[in-house]
This record gives C-alpha cells, structure tokens and sequence, in this order.
C-alpha cells in the first residue's frame, strides 16, 4: 500500500515538473477542462453540468483517472460533443496545458501560465485534518496546492481559516461562493425521494422514515483501513438494529466506500429494512448524492463533510462514533468536533437507537444547534446558485 502510494505521489509530482516546464502553449480562451476524483463527480460534475446547459459555445473536455470510468457511457451519450482524455497521457496533458480554465475538485499537479485559471472547488468543507495540520505529519501533494490554483471556492470566512491552516494557500485566493453539488440538492427537493426509489429500486413510500448512513472510509496515516472501516459498519447489521428499523418502520441506506460494500453485500437480506447504495449508479446517471439527499429525513455519519452538506435542510443528524479516541489520534478534527458536529454523538449501537428514537419523536431537537453552526459554514451557498455564482465570477468575467 505504501508502494503503490509512493507511485502516485511520484507520478503526479513528475506530471508536475513536465507541465511546468512545457505549459507555454497559448490557451484556448474557449475551453475548459475538467478533473474529478472519482471521475466525472462532486463539485465539479454539478459545475459541468450547469455550464453544457449554458450552451455558450465552450469546448468542455474532462481530463480522467482512467481510462473507463461508470460514468464515461452515459456521459458520451448525453454530451456527445464533450471531449474525454487519459490524465497520463500526451492528450491528456495537451488539453490541460490549452485549456483556459481548468475546473478540479482534488489536486491536480498543474502550474498556471499565460493567465490559466485552475479552479479549484474541493469535495466538501473541510472535516479531518489532513495537509499541515494532520497530526502524523503526512502533508503528501497538498505542499503544493497554492502553487497549483488560481482561485479556492468556498462558501465562509471560518472555512477559509480552516482550509489556510490545512493548506497553506493565499487567503487572496480563495472566494465566497458556495459549492455547486448542493444545488442539485437544493432543486430536486420535491422529486428527490421518487430519484431515489428509482435508482435503489425500492418503493420507499411504504417506510415512514428514511435514514442515510454514510461512514468515512478509516485511515491510518494515509494508509487505508479495510478492517476497521468495515467493522464500523457491520455493527448496524446486528439483528436488534435490524429489529428497531422494522419497529420504527425506517429504511437504512447505507454509501459506504466500494470495498465495504462488497464485504457486506451477502450480509445484508433483500427484504430487510437496510440497502446499499454505492457510487456506481449515482455515476451512471450523472448524479452524485447530494442529487439525492433531500429523500433522506436522518443523517447517521460520523466526521465525513457530508453533514455539512446535509446541514442546509436543517433536518436531525446523529455522529455515530465507536472508534472516535482511535480517530482522533490518527487524524483529528479540524474544527472542534464537540460543538461543529451538531447533534447526538452515540459511541454504541444501543446509544445510536436511542438517538434515532428521540430525533423520530422530535425532528426540531437541536434545530437552533444546527442553524447557528451552518450560518457559520454558509456565509455563501444556501441557495441552489453555487454553480451560478462560480460561472459568473470566475469564467464569464475572466473570459470577457
């Protein structure tokens, strides 16, 4: 594992140098170039989408991990004329070294010349401590990341702090406006629960309450946790969870990391009160899980970004946390845990019921809790304009 991660830190740190030394080429000032991780996702799927309906006349390319990701069929089949090409390779640096603006949601080794924006919208606000603050001292490729943007898009002042500490960017880099995958969110409230019953193929009227769990994939340093990541989740498999889902007459839907979710698949009974929902069918239709989290009436997760999402339809959310001493050794909160994580924080599967009970009985319990701490992450980006924003600050304007 350590190997394989030493490749990657040494390929993206040679695209690097390669990049630099021959991105002289004069820019397209029509073509913008995407790059996720996973592929075609996050912020920068809702980005792209939002710009292709704009249909202004700009050449969209997206610059890919691999070769054939989930998503690369639907998306040929609906943006034919949108460009794809391999990041290591010769097209895939020639349409990052031509493009005008480069749109990212991770780190991308590329350094700007001859007026490049490289956008960077990252995939989520911040959570764990990661970059300079992590506290093994592991900094890895984000010792680059104010060479490598132009512009940061957040959403709040507290969240540029934090993303400084982690980062070490140029606070004058960074702008106030949103995060374009909760605009999806925010617009598909009303049909998100019909979007979900369709893509779990589940009939979900039949349940009074939807619950989401999405645990964060364990680390150790940088290095992946398969037992412990695992574990963490089969602890809900037991049969007197399963019973009190049935009780309360609530579906879990459970988006755990892929690995996971094959450990557990042949665990999980077709009839239960419980299913996986994993990337894969979000990516073959375009859509992310935010496209889908108005469906979702209880958020269970842990200290994954998500719930900073999710915060913005101010609905109960509960921080399940059996390993939490554990965490917070090996990577720690960015922000203080105790009051940023606004809700029930059970350690035990029997506190975690207890907790669902009293949110079931009283969705309003620590409603003003929630409200101060997202008008602390949102000074911009409650609304569905993110992707509106992004575009007119920072391509139109530029552009014109």
């Amino acid at each position: 594992m350590g190997d394989n991660k030493m490749n990657r830190l040494q390929k993206q740190l040679l695209l690097s140098r390669l990049l630099s030394l021959v991105n002289r080429v004069p820019k397209d000032e029509n073509r913008i170039a995407f790059y996720s991780t996973p592929d075609i996702s996050d912020n920068a799927l809702a980005f792209f989408k939002y710009v292709y309906s704009l249909d202004e006349g700009y050449d969209l390319v997206w610059v890919l991990n691999k070769k054939e990701p989930p998503a690369l069929e639907i998306l040929k089949k609906e943006c034919p004329d949108v460009k794809t090409a391999y990041l290591y390779s010769s097209n895939g640096i020639k349409e990052l070294l031509r493009s005008k603006f480069v749109v990212t949601t991770d780190v991308l080794p590329l350094t700007p010349h001859f007026g490049q924006g490289i956008i960077q919208l990252w995939h989520g606000l911040p959570g764990k401590k990661t970059g300079y603050e992590h506290p093994l001292g592991v900094k890895d490729l984000y010792l680059y990341m104010n060479r490598w943007t132009t512009d940061f898009v957040t959403t709040s002042e507290l969240v540029v702090g934090a993303f400084v500490r982690q980062f070490m960017i140029n606070p004058r880099k960074f702008r106030l406006l949103g995060q374009p995958r909760n605009d999806g969110m925010l617009k598909n409230l009303k049909n998100s629960r019909y979007m979900l019953s369709e893509i779990l193929g589940r009939d979900l009227d039949k349940y009074e309450h939807i619950i989401l769990y999405a645990p964060t994939y364990r680390y150790t340093s940088y290095l992946k946790d398969f037992e412990a990541s695992v574990k963490v989740v089969k602890s809900l498999l037991r049969k007197e969870f399963q019973d009190f889902l049935k009780k309360v007459n609530a579906l879990l839907v459970i988006k755990p990391h892929k690995l996971v979710a094959d450990a557990i698949q042949g665990s999980i009974k077709s009839k239960s009160n419980i299913v996986i929902l994993t990337d894969e069918p979000l990516q073959t239709r375009l859509l992310t899980i935010n496209d889908v989290m108005g469906a979702f009436d209880i958020l269970i997760t842990d200290y994954s970004s998500i719930f900073e999402d999710y915060i913005l339809l101010n609905r109960p959310m509960v921080f399940y946390l059996p390993d939490r001493k554990d965490l917070e050794e090996k990577s720690g909160f960015l922000l203080p845990y105790k009051f940023f994580a606004p809700g029930d924080k059970p350690e035990t599967v029997n506190e975690l019921m207890d907790s669902l009970r009293t949110y079931i009985e009283n969705p309003h319990k620590d409603r003003e809790w929630r409200e101060t701490v997202k008008s602390l992450l949102y000074e911009v980006g409650d609304d569905s304009k993110s992707s509106e924003r992004v575009y007119n600050a920072l391509i139109k304007v530029k552009d014109s």
